[in-house]
């Protein structure tokens, strides 16, 4: 193996090894909206996380669910959803107001984390650019309170090159 070509190997091993050390996952879930920040060789990230909960009620005929209405625009809160494959949906929108594209990771965390769904993900957004994404808590068979966050993860690139999805 020549040097030209050992060289291009351990450039193509640096830029992917460069791109897996995404933030790391959080330690315990948030109570409170929070933002943090990390960074690697190519990218910072923006992390807000919010916290978010569910109760998953029986369902059954003759009970009392207390509904109320959140309306702050980044409540990620689901209510109460009867069992059995109900679901509740949060939409949000998300815009770049940055200069150059960025891209907007969902991630969900804690016991709620295996019931939740994004209409889309991993989502490339021109400058300017705007988009709307729903939120979607699917129950099970299981009566149970489940929690966690919902993090919003926006990846911007140090240098002026394309992000990559």
């Amino acid at each position: 193996m020549n040097l030209k070509t050992m060289l291009l190997a351990f450039v193509v091993v640096f830029i992917l090894l460069a791109n897996m050390l995404e933030p790391p996952e959080p330690q315990e879930t948030v109570s409170n909206t929070t933002v943090n920040n990390y960074s690697n060789i190519f990218f910072n990230y923006d992390i807000i996380r919010y916290p978010s909960c569910v109760e998953v009620t029986s369902g059954q005929t003759n009970s009392t669910i207390t509904l109320g209405f959140a309306t702050e625009s980044w409540n990620i809160n689901f209510g109460a959803v009867p069992a059995n494959g109900s679901y509740s949906t949060r939409t949000v929108d998300l815009s770049n107001s940055n200069e150059h594209d960025v891209e907007i990771i969902l991630k969900a965390y804690g016991n709620i984390s295996n019931h939740v769904s994004f209409s889309k993900n991993n989502i490339l957004l021109n400058p300017e650019e705007k988009t709307s994404v729903s939120i979607i808590f699917t129950s099970n068979e299981i009566a149970d309170f489940y929690s966690g966050e919902i993090d919003v993860i926006i990846k911007k690139p140090i240098y002026n090159f394309p992000v990559i999805v």
